[in-house]
């Protein structure tokens, strides 16, 4: 085999390792989701001026189809109802469990219950503004007030996601993802995972002026 072949074999095979990796990863649909806030919308096209088609109680599971993501940064899931209903759902009211990842952790020998606290700091705003909103899930799952309780196991991945969001007229958003797979040690004495989240502003005289938050997540052991 030349050098040619042996480097096109080596990309391939990189590229098929690289697909394997992503695809363990990735929420794969359909799916579940649930409700998470009540009176949640369910409109006819994937942004807030769509036609309300019906609403959706907290807790309210559905079929998650597919997933938009709009030029703000907002994410959509198109969504089928038990009656058969299909629309559209702004991520903010919809979570995805990543039930793989949580089953796993809770089926480990070495599963440990640990709890998450969450801490979000901007040291310049850099005048993009000065109201922002935060939502954060792990494991597909909501933490409510910025605090939740679950197992992690040596080993086995964990998934945390972000969005912040500034508030004006025209919000911007950045959403953020990491997986992270704890270690034996980190699941007894407690870790952290970090998340740098750069929002730009996209209009107005301080368009392209960038703010970024320091999204810390700390997973103590639950003490006995």
């Amino acid at each position: 085999m030349n050098f040619c072949k042996k480097l096109i074999v080596c990309f391939l095979a990189a590229l098929l390792l690289m697909t394997a990796c992503f695809s363990a990863f990735a929420i794969e649909y359909p799916c579940e989701g649930v409700a998470n806030a009540s009176s949640v919308r369910v409109r006819k096209k994937a942004s807030t001026s769509g036609a309300q088609l019906t609403t959706l109680k907290k807790g309210e599971a559905v079929t998650v189809l597919e997933e938009t993501i709009k030029e703000n940064g907002d994410v959509w899931y198109k969504i089928e109802t038990a009656k058969g209903k299909t629309g559209y759902v702004l991520s903010d009211y919809l979570s995805v469990p990543e039930k793989e990842l949580i089953e796993a952790a809770e089926k480990s020998s070495k599963g440990v219950k640990m709890q998450l606290k969450i801490t979000a700091s901007c040291k310049d705003y850099n005048s993009v503004g000065k109201n922002w909103t935060h939502y954060y899930e792990w494991n597909g799952i909501k933490v409510e007030d910025g605090k939740m309780e679950a197992f992690v196991a040596p080993g086995v991945d964990l998934a945390v996601y972000a969005r912040v969001r500034e508030q004006d007229q025209k919000p911007e958003t950045t959403t953020e993802k990491t997986y992270y797979t704890p270690t034996a040690e980190e699941v007894k004495k407690g870790f952290t995972v970090t998340q740098k989240i750069k929002v730009t502003e996209n209009a107005g005289r301080f368009s392209g002026n960038s703010a970024t938050w320091t999204i810390t997540y700390t997973f103590s052991p639950v003490k006995k």
